[in-house]
């Protein structure tokens, strides 16, 4: 799956551009399908994705209330971690990072690397053409 090994590269990039403060990092669709990841653990990504795809469906639903979409959302965690998700049509690229992280960075690398997520991972739902 080139699609897959592409974005993947791009998520090492990432990781590798936040100097040690981003755990994991997964792109997937909507629906919480798993495109690609640089995880822990597969069963981790697998989590990961169906969680972040329900809070963007849950926020999702308050954005139509304020007529407008959600693009980034910061969760912080207790322990000082953070986990950070952007959305784009049909797609959400998420983030865990290590406590107190520079997020001013690593929302630049974000800024830098989706438009590249973008046009390799393509957007969507699962199954659709």
């Amino acid at each position: 799956m080139q699609t897959a090994d592409e974005v993947k590269k791009i998520l090492t990039r990432i990781i590798s551009e936040a100097l040690g403060t981003v755990n994991m990092v997964v792109y997937t669709w909507k629906d919480g399908i798993p495109i690609s990841f640089v995880a822990p653990s597969q069963s981790e990504a697998e989590f990961m994705s169906v969680a972040v795809a329900a809070a963007v469906g849950a926020l999702e639903s308050l954005s139509d209330v304020l007529s407008s979409k959600v693009k980034r959302i910061d969760i912080e965690l207790e322990n000082g971690e953070h986990i950070l998700i952007s959305t784009f049509n049909g797609s959400i690229l998420a983030l865990n990072t290590a406590p107190r992280p520079n997020l001013g960075l690593i929302h630049l690398i974000l800024r830098k690397y989706e438009k590249q997520i973008k046009e390799k991972g393509g957007v969507g739902f699962a199954n659709t053409p």
